[in-house]
């Protein structure tokens, strides 16, 4: 019995994160549908267009939708400058981003393929959160604290190594967002990513 209640005990550490996610969504399961996003077209068409508004006088900050931030976030069908990835959603936190994605496992560098148990599927689910911050203009820096792959816990400090080195960025677990240089400051929240106006 004592070691069955450690088991659940560090399984629910390990999950804490999905476990509370879970609660928030039986408590109100419109939280997540609210925050979350998706990239597409239209979307970046808006973002691009709020952020210009940004030079305008008088505007000193914009409020971009969780879809409009997700559509920055993918750029041209790459997260992180990783290629391979399809159906992507972007959850809006305090200060944090959950993103779940299906990527192409042939995509993965071999030493991570390596950590999966069984057959890899061509396609696995990913999901990535952690903390995002500016930088400096033009580029916010995300800091993965949480990475599960099939459902499965994987090291974030060692995925994030990886990706930096994959992508010639960053490697030593600080990874780059590129995003417009218009975006000189930001805030992510959960009712949506405000970006600030930089000194001109």
């Amino acid at each position: 019995m004592a070691i069955v209640m450690i088991l659940l005990l560090a399984a629910g550490w390990l999950y804490r994160d999905e476990l509370s996610r879970w609660g928030r969504g039986v408590v109100d399961p419109m939280s997540a549908v609210r925050r979350t996003g998706t990239p597409s077209a239209t979307a970046l068409d808006q973002a691009t267009s709020k952020i210009r508004s940004l030079g305008e006088v008088g505007a000193d900050s914009i409020l971009l939708t969780a879809s409009e931030f997700a559509s920055l976030v993918v750029a041209e069908g790459n997260l992180l400058g990783v290629q391979g990835i399809d159906s992507v959603s972007v959850e809006l936190g305090d200060r944090t981003i959950r993103v779940r994605t299906m990527l192409a496992t042939d995509r993965l560098p071999e030493r991570l393929r390596a950590r999966l148990p069984n057959a890899v599927e061509p396609y696995e689910e990913v999901i990535l959160k952690g903390e995002v911050v500016p930088a400096r203009p033009g580029v916010g820096e995300w800091r993965f604290e949480q990475v599960l792959v099939r459902g499965l816990p994987l090291p974030a400090d060692l995925v994030a190594r990886v990706v930096g080195e994959i992508t010639g960025r960053q490697r030593d677990g600080r990874l780059e967002i590129l995003l417009p240089s218009g975006v000189a400051g930001f805030r992510v929240r959960p009712e949506g990513v405000a970006i600030y106006r930089g000194v001109p």
